[in-house]
């Protein structure tokens, strides 16, 4: 779900392997694999995650509400690869008008999150397990493509594994390459960008269900959480300091013990606006991706009491219990500490 839309002629989309045809309305319209295309627009997506671009008459960009990839435009262009353009937020809305690009922004977007402590750990539990099982349940409804799931041992793809399982909807697994393999120039530019294209591969005609998102929707960000603690007076880095042995300590240590060493000047609204545009993983070419944490619903979270941020954030323990609910014998698969298993090229794209 990749493209390139410009007033202008450009050459990039030929470097990426992208096909472009123009509109009567004069757009450069340059798309990767798997487009429905019609003389009025073009469509790409599942039911969760989605795309279409008008060009007839008047251009604009339309996608399901919580998109997962990012879109970046001015007057003449838009697209989700180049990020060299200007950022559009998650809450906003593109269109042209006399070769003018017109954003309309969504103003009750963001639901309201309360500082009150509204959700104990069951009830924690509850939300994320019933907000899976609709999300799954209305995807596999309308999926008639083969689904694939990583066999290795991370927390939030288990947890993605489990709720299949739960619900009986049948999936092959497969296993990640030992070295990394390249897909093509426009796989190997997203990787370079974005770490997850750096994690996949394309299985043509697919969807992969992934874990994408796992940690930041569910209290394992340790940053997000580091924001949401500091506003109720608790400091993450001691919490760490007490759970020597915990399954997100090393990840912590490495990659945000400093990052966590001073009180932040957010609000429990900003963790949500990081949330909602973090974009991680989506369709390229014919391989789709599905993940059901990117939920409103799920933000709920954000009002979790202290302790239950403080157990998940240093071991995950909301994720396993959910775990355990779905299917208890994935248990077993999980990991004794965060991405202990993951190759290399992971985190180093080249």
């Amino acid at each position: 779900m990749n493209f390139y839309c410009s007033l202008l002629p450009s050459a990039l989309p030929k470097t990426l392997g992208l096909k472009t045809f123009t509109s009567k309305s004069g757009w450069h319209i340059s798309l990767d694999e798997g487009w429905e295309i019609t003389e009025q627009y073009a469509f790409k997506g599942i039911e969760s995650n989605w795309c279409r671009i008008n060009f007839r008459d008047n251009f604009s960009i339309e996608t399901n509400e919580l998109r997962d990839f990012p879109l970046y435009g001015h007057d003449s262009c838009v697209t989700n690869i180049n990020n060299q353009l200007d950022d559009i937020p998650i809450d906003g809305t593109v269109s042209w008008s006399d070769n003018k690009m017109q954003i309309s922004w969504n103003k009750d977007f963001f639901p309201t999150i309360s500082t009150q402590e509204k959700l104990n750990f069951s009830q924690s539990s509850d939300l994320i397990f019933e907000t899976l099982c609709e999300s799954v349940e209305s995807f596999a409804s309308k999926n008639k493509k083969k689904l694939y799931v990583s066999s290795h041992g991370g927390t939030d793809t288990l947890t993605m594994r489990g709720v299949f399982d739960y619900l009986k909807i049948p999936y092959e697994l497969f296993g990640l390459h030992g070295t990394k393999t390249s897909y093509g120039a426009l796989h190997d530019k997203l990787a370079n960008t974005y770490w997850g294209f750096a994690q996949v591969k394309e299985i043509p005609n697919s969807v992969c269900v992934t874990g994408f998102n796992g940690d930041e929707w569910l209290l394992r960000n340790p940053y997000y959480v580091h924001i949401l603690l500091s506003n109720r007076g608790i400091d993450i880095t001691e919490q760490f300091e007490n759970k020597a042995d915990c399954y997100m300590k090393s990840h912590f240590d490495k990659q945000y013990k400093h990052k966590c060493s001073s009180k932040p000047d957010f609000t429990a609204h900003k963790v949500q606006t990081m949330m909602c545009n973090d974009y991680q993983i989506w369709h390229i070419n014919e391989t789709y991706f599905f993940s059901g944490f990117k939920n409103k619903k799920i933000l709920g979270l954000l009002e979790a009491d202290s302790d239950t941020m403080i157990n998940q954030v240093t071991d995950a323990v909301l994720t396993k219990d959910i775990i355990e609910r779905f299917n208890p014998a994935l248990l077993r698969y999980i990991d004794p500490v965060k991405n202990l298993n993951q190759p290399e090229y992971f985190w180093k794209p080249n």
